[in-house]
């Protein structure tokens, strides 16, 4: 088979995969493979270029061929786009460079503006994600990168300095893919995404899954949190309304903290009016402000403040609506080296967390792990407010100390 002259094997960025990648064999034309990267939506446009100049300048610099998802068809769970790199492994690691230096560009006013999503914390557009690589392999090839007993991963992060993590995988049902999460410097990055692309390599099932586009899929997609859920903003996985997505996690934990102080004051949460148009919600309110210790009317007043965000009527109280003691019941993963983090010293962290959501979080002894894995389970008990506010306060947590450790490599356990 004669190869195409390089300019003619360029296609249009948004043509559908499958009309190209069915007539390839299973690593594209002889030599090359596929590489597919998430990349958050503030650093898209730099890659294109105006009227795409310059992914099409990288395309014939490398002789790869590049493939984005549309503006605003993202990952499941995120406001990332989808990447697909087809070419050589040098061709691979060109590309990818180049795409870590624009996710390094990080405009100033991103860093606050994007929403934070609770089940995803690195959805927001937070500091950390300029840190980050981010790609998405066949199960298969995840195997690969992990190893027999997390060695081989293990090996990763030792070589290159970077922390590697996947998406969960879930007991039962089988996802196509993982995604796996690189943090570090930008040449411990760099390190850790050449050993991954030597994988993709090695494994002949590497160019399974070549869709760029998730919205026609219909079955469960992994997370882009290597700790949440296995389960990309899947509904029972707890996920809150998407109008939740209007309120920082900080928000979401003072409204949860002032629906737990109106409830040890004898208030029931679920006909505080929050459901309601949001006048009526701040009437309802104001009536409780004004009858009640000081404690009860702070905690009154500032459900007030945001019940006068017209999204606060169809999304808090969505959640909130369920019988008088209804719990909720969220597993976590969480890897071993980073239990500590969430405990605190002498148990503190873990208190605090509790105090502060009004879940009752448990984690799972020292020693028994997930099966397959090295992650214990952390059980968080509570309302569904309760329970997200949680998961984010410990995501968050999580996040941060990977952020320590990716500047501070010796660290990683």
């Amino acid at each position: 088979m004669e190869s195409d002259p390089p300019d003619s094997r360029k296609r249009p960025l948004e043509t559908p995969t499958e009309a190209s990648s069915t007539k390839r064999t299973n690593t594209g034309e002889e030599g090359e493979y596929f590489l597919k990267v998430l990349i958050p939506s503030y650093a898209a446009g730099s890659i294109i270029g105006k009227g795409g100049q310059t992914i099409v300048q990288l395309q014939k610099e490398t002789g790869a061929t590049i493939k984005l998802s549309k503006s605003k068809d993202f990952y499941p769970g995120t406001t990332e786009r989808v990447c697909l790199i087809q070419g050589t492994v040098e061709a691979l690691n060109g590309v990818h460079d180049f795409i870590a230096e624009k996710v390094r560009e990080m405009p100033q006013s991103t860093q606050k503006t994007e929403p934070v999503s609770i089940l995803q914390p690195q959805t927001t557009v937070n500091p950390d994600r300029v840190k980050q690589a981010k790609l998405i392999v066949p199960n298969s090839t995840a195997g690969l990168i992990i190893g027999k007993g997390g060695a081989t991963v293990k090996a990763v992060m030792e070589q290159s300095g970077a922390w590697v993590q996947l998406s969960q995988k879930p007991e039962g049902i089988n996802l196509q893919e993982r995604v796996v999460t690189i943090s570090g410097e930008p040449e411990q990055n760099r390190k850790a995404v050449e050993i991954i692309i030597q994988k993709i390599q090695e494994d002949p099932q590497s160019s399974s899954c070549l869709n760029i586009s998730y919205s026609n899929i219909t079955g469960p997609v992994a997370n882009s949190n290597p700790t949440g859920s296995p389960y990309a903003g899947l509904a029972g996985v707890g996920a809150f309304p998407t109008t939740m997505s209007s309120f920082s996690g900080n928000d979401l934990l003072a409204i949860t903290s002032a629906l737990n102080t109106l409830a040890s004051y004898g208030y029931n949460t679920n006909s505080l009016g929050l459901g309601l148009n949001p006048a009526a919600a701040s009437g309802v309110l104001a009536a409780v402000a004004a009858n009640a210790n000081p404690a009860a009317a702070a905690a009154a007043n500032l459900l007030a403040s945001y019940a006068t965000s017209p999204l606060m009527a169809s999304s808090l109280l969505a959640t909130e609506k369920m019988a008088e003691g209804a719990k909720e019941v969220v597993e976590i993963a969480v890897p071993e080296n980073l239990v500590g983090a969430i405990l605190g010293k002498g148990g503190k962290t873990l208190v605090e967390y509790q105090e502060l959501t009004g879940a009752r979080i448990q984690i799972s002894k020292k020693g028994e792990f997930i099966p397959g894995t090295r992650n214990r389970k952390v059980t968080i008990t509570g309302s569904q407010a309760a329970t997200q506010a949680a998961q984010y306060l410990i995501s968050q947590r999580i996040t941060y100390e990977q952020g320590v450790r990716a500047t501070n490599p010796q660290k990683v356990g």
